[in-house]
C-alpha cells in the first residue's frame, strides 16, 4: 500500500492538525479534571439513600395476635426478603450438569434471565427497575407509526454507489 507524499504545505496543514488536537486535549482535561471531593460526595449519597420498602396492608377484620404475627421480623423470615423464593423445578436445574455442558448454572442463569423481574422481586430494589416495572401489565404494544417515514438516514445520508444494492 503506497502513502500519499507530503509536500511543506500539507505537511505544515498536518502538525498544525495534530497540535490543535493536543491542544483541545489539554483543554478538555482542565475544563473536566475529576474533582477530589466528588468521590466522598458520591460515598455519602449512594450508602445515605433509602431503598423505598413496601408497605404492609392489614386486613380490619384481622386480630391483635394475627397482627402481631405478621409483624414478628424474627420468625417471619419472609418479611424482610427482596426477591421470592426460586421454585424447586428450578433450582434443581442448577446442579444437574455442568456450564461447559450448557446445563447447570448456565441454564439456571439462562432461565431466570427470562423471567419478568416482577415475578422475581418483591418490589423494586434499584431506582433502575422502576422504569418498566409491571409495564407488560399496561397492555400497550409499541410498533412502528403506520404513517412514519421510515429508513431517513439510510436512504439521505449515505450514498448509493452499487455495493450494497
Amino acid at each position: 500500500m503506497t502513502r500519499m507524499a507530503f509536500d511543506t504545505r500539507t505537511q505544515n496543514a498536518w502538525k498544525e492538525l495534530i497540535e490543535k488536537e493536543a491542544m483541545t486535549r489539554v483543554s478538555w482535561h482542565q475544563t473536566f479534571k475529576p474533582n477530589p471531593n466528588d468521590d466522598e460526595w458520591f460515598k455519602r449519597g449512594f450508602y445515605t439513600q433509602a431503598t423505598a420498602k413496601p408497605i404492609v396492608s392489614y386486613d380490619a377484620n384481622d386480630s391483635l395476635d394475627e397482627l402481631a404475627k405478621k409483624l414478628d421480623i424474627e420468625h417471619n423470615s419472609n418479611a424482610l426478603k427482596e426477591m421470592y423464593p426460586v421454585k424447586k423445578e428450578e433450582k434443581d436445574i442448577l446442579f444437574d450438569g455442568f456450564s461447559k455442558e450448557e446445563k447447570g448454572r448456565y441454564k439456571y442463569l439462562n432461565l431466570r434471565k427470562q423471567v419478568q423481574p416482577e415475578h422475581k422481586f418483591q418490589y423494586p430494589v434499584s431506582s433502575t427497575m422502576e422504569y418498566g416495572w409491571k409495564l407488560g401489565e399496561t397492555g400497550q404494544h409499541f410498533k412502528a407509526p403506520t404513517y412514519a417515514r421510515g429508513k431517513i438516514v439510510e436512504e439521505s445520508f449515505y450514498r448509493r454507489n452499487g455495493v450494497f444494492e
